[in-house]
């Protein structure tokens, strides 16, 4: 699975990256002042987001491609280190990327968590050991904000993969559904061609 998502980041097949950040999260988000983990981060400029609303944020990459682009595609001035995971921190804004397995990372203590592509990359027998990893990472009063996607598999098998509501409140029982809105429309193409007509996007958030 890693040598997958590794060759997707080195032939450009980022399909799932959202150029202009996720627009339910500038919505929805209300967790300012934290230290966020962003697992399976990519490049996404969400981080950024986050950091100006005053957090700091520690995003985990399997892939250096997509680290090295995240700073260079934002103008932001790094270091690089290496360690049981490779570093890249901004020296100039409050982001520390680290590179590697994240199941391999050990960092722990976050008092919030932003997953918009992480949990439904993954297929279902992996799913249970990657939120079983990422709660060991949290404090237990942890502000939460996952965003899912819901919609027939039968019709076209992910990633991203659909993943429920009884499946989320299984992982993690605090998280309270507070939107889903139809975003078909930004469906990769595969969907499209498979005939899908209805692609949820889900946000859950701890109350």
């Amino acid at each position: 699975m890693h040598d997958a998502w590794l060759e997707r980041w080195q032939q450009g097949h980022t399909g799932w990256h959202e150029s202009a950040g996720n627009r339910n999260l500038k919505k929805y988000w209300r967790a300012n002042g934290k230290r966020v983990l962003v697992p399976m981060c990519g490049k996404t400029p969400d981080m950024l987001w986050l950091e100006e609303q005053g957090n700091e944020v520690v995003g985990v990459e399997l892939s250096e491609i997509a680290a090295q682009a995240f700073f260079d595609e934002h103008g932001l001035k790094y270091e690089r280190s290496n360690g049981a995971l490779v570093e890249y921190r901004a020296m100039e804004r409050r982001i520390t990327l680290h590179c590697g397995d994240y199941f391999k990372f050990r960092d722990a203590g976050f008092d919030a968590q932003y997953d918009r592509g992480a949990l439904v990359a993954l297929p279902a027998n992996t799913r249970p050991r990657y939120a079983q990893h990422t709660s060991s990472l949290l404090a237990s009063n942890a502000e939460q904000f996952v965003i899912t996607v819901e919609y027939d598999q039968a019709v076209c098998e992910g990633p991203p993969f659909s993943v429920g509501a009884s499946e989320i409140h299984n992982y993690w029982p605090r998280l309270n559904r507070v939107a889903a809105i139809d975003d078909i429309e930004n469906a990769p193409p595969k969907f499209l061609e498979a005939g899908l007509d209805v692609m949820h996007e889900v946000v859950w958030r701890t109350s």
